[in-house]
């Protein structure tokens, strides 16, 4: 059977459309016992719901079997109601791996997560005019099929200028790569940049909202980047782009950014930081075990949109911990009831979707996320023992940073924190801000 497959669910309630979507596949073939499926997908939907979006839902569960992983995406035109105060959802994704894939099952999870995480693009699927269509359009997303060229999109005339300038500075300069930090892949001057060889970032919050030509050095990223300034974008992609060596820290890179989707108004020339690149490999000679960066990425990007959201319309401020679990348990006090404690580890990955919301919502305690370098949740409301106290730090800044600078001094860990007065986001590795990320409303840039 193949990896994915798409149906359409006539089923109006949660239960039955997993019914239905389980009874898609003749399971027993592969040796999966479809009432033990079930078993552990009710497992898992008992722990904590799994709608992801608005009208999205991913259940899951891992089962006895030797296979890699399937999905089935199922489509409901009319909705199906998902759970009590769940609400109504139209796209309802199993996905099922064996119970020896479990590095898998997150991996899978995160990608099906972030392929949907676009409304505009779940909006095609939903209104897509039949299974084989859907699938068509899953496939030309992630590349497993011809892409059309991109239609003729009205741009603004200095969104066509700047990128003409852009890739004229990129050939003179002889940088590594242009990077775009966009709203919309459809806001990009495509034709322009088709006379750049070299490398290209996109960084986009809606990067699925159309077809993208086939450059055989385009590399994108989709982030909730969408609330931040200008520069900030930049930095970002380059920090993105270092977690997978698509950048080194000895030349530059041609920045065009903008305020919103449709419009391109700043070009930089930048050189990324080198700590962007000790985030993601470590420190060799101290023995640091490198957080994979999927993880320190999906932590950031938590941030990033509690930042920008709040909750409950009023600003948060928190810190996630990451890494060296050992030595971070010495120099930390729980406050309140550790809400992640008794869970399987499987269930309170923050590479899981789900978790989400339940992040945010103890986002509000005192105290700390304390997470895992393979990034499980390992408690919320944590406090963090000072130790020292840094005099290094900007002007403005308190406990909370005071203690990031702290822990990282005394650990491999890595820190990330919101400001709750700012929204400003900052790293924290080796006992100093590694990168600080302000809400475009701080700054005109």
């Amino acid at each position: 059977m193949a990896a994915t497959n798409v149906i359409e669910l006539t089923a109006v309630t949660r239960d039955l459309a997993i019914q239905e979507l389980v009874n898609t596949h003749r399971w027993k073939d592969y040796g999966i016992s479809p009432e033990q499926l079930l078993a552990a997908i009710e497992e898992r939907e008992a722990t904590a719901q799994t709608i992801v979006a608005q009208d999205l839902a991913i259940p899951h569960a891992s089962v006895a079997w030797d296979g890699d992983f399937r999905v089935i995406l199922g489509r409901s035109r009319k909705g199906v109601q998902y759970g009590v105060a769940g609400g109504v959802v139209k796209l309802v994704v199993l996905l099922v791996t064996g119970k020896n894939q479990a590095v898998r099952h997150l991996q899978v999870l995160a990608t099906l997560a972030e392929l949907l995480m676009a409304a505009e693009f779940r909006k095609t699927l939903i209104e897509a005019n039949g299974p084989a269509k859907i699938l068509r359009i899953l496939q030309e997303r992630v590349g497993l099929s011809q892409k059309s060229k991109p239609g003729k999109t009205e741009l603004a005339p200095l969104s066509i200028t700047l990128t003409q300038q852009a890739v004229q500075l990129a050939i003179a300069l002889q940088v590594q790569a242009i990077l775009l930090a966009v709203d919309r892949a459809s806001s990009v001057p495509w034709d322009i940049l088709a006379e750049w060889q070299g490398k290209l970032l996109l960084v986009s919050t809606q990067g699925a909202d159309g077809p993208r030509p086939d450059f055989p050095n385009l590399h994108a990223f989709e982030v909730p980047h969408a609330g931040l300034s200008r520069i900030d974008r930049a930095n970002l992609g380059m920090l993105l782009a270092a977690s997978t060596g698509l950048l080194s820290d000895d030349t530059d890179v041609v920045c065009v950014t903008g305020p919103s989707g449709q419009r391109l108004d700043c070009i930089a020339v930048i050189r990324p930081a080198d700590k962007f690149h000790a985030i993601f490999q470590g420190n060799v000679e101290r023995g640091t075990a490198r957080i994979p960066p999927a993880v320190v990425l999906r932590v950031l990007s938590l941030a990033i949109e509690l930042a920008a959201e709040g909750r409950e319309g009023k600003p948060v401020g928190t810190m996630f911990v990451i890494g060296d679990s050992r030595q971070v348990a010495k120099r930390i006090q729980q406050l309140v009831l550790n809400p992640f404690h008794g869970y399987s580890r499987r269930l309170r990955n923050v590479l899981d979707p789900g978790l989400a919301e339940t992040v945010k919502e103890y986002a509000s305690l005192d105290g700390a996320f304390i997470v895992a370098a393979d990034g499980t949740m390992l408690s919320a409301g944590t406090y963090l023992i000072p130790e020292t106290s840094s005099d290094q730090l900007a002007g403005g800044l308190g406990a909370r940073h005071q203690a990031a600078a702290s822990i990282t001094a005394r650990t491999k860990a890595m820190a990330i924190i919101i400001s709750q007065s700012t929204g400003k986001v900052t790293i924290f590795q080796d006992g100093g801000s590694v990168l600080a990320l302000e809400k475009a409303s701080l700054t005109r840039w």
